[in-house]
């Protein structure tokens, strides 16, 4: 008699589902951070601007910051964060604090971030 052994080739199927299932949680994970660091980063690149505006021309009153932060937010789409930048002028600076929590909703928790930036122009 001639028995040949067969051996088993790739995944079974419950191996095959533990993959997925471990993929799905990181996709899922993944998609609850990434939003939060693309609105920290464009909040960044506004504070740039800003930054950036003042060195070409200081700006001459804090509503004038207000104003422009207020377009930069309107370009990214980006409204609905105008109350959490708080403009004052401290002498003859002007002081930006931006303050914000979001929360992300992780498979076996809730966590809340906190986003907080301080720029100061002279």
């Amino acid at each position: 008699m001639n028995t040949s052994q067969r051996t088993q080739r790739g995944a079974s199927a419950i191996s095959t589902i533990i993959i997925l299932a471990i993929i799905g949680a990181v996709v899922y994970i993944g998609l609850q951070y990434i939003p939060q660091y693309m609105e920290a980063g464009t909040v960044d690149s506004i504070l740039n601007s800003i930054e950036k505006a003042h060195e070409v021309t200081p700006f001459s009153s804090a509503s004038d910051i207000r104003d422009m932060i207020d377009r930069e937010l309107n370009m990214n789409q980006m409204d609905a964060l105008g109350d959490s930048f708080e403009v004052t002028q401290d002498g003859d600076a002007y002081v930006i604090i931006v303050s914000f929590k979001r929360e992300l909703n992780l498979i076996y928790e809730k966590r809340p971030v906190k986003y907080q930036r301080t720029l100061t122009l002279k």
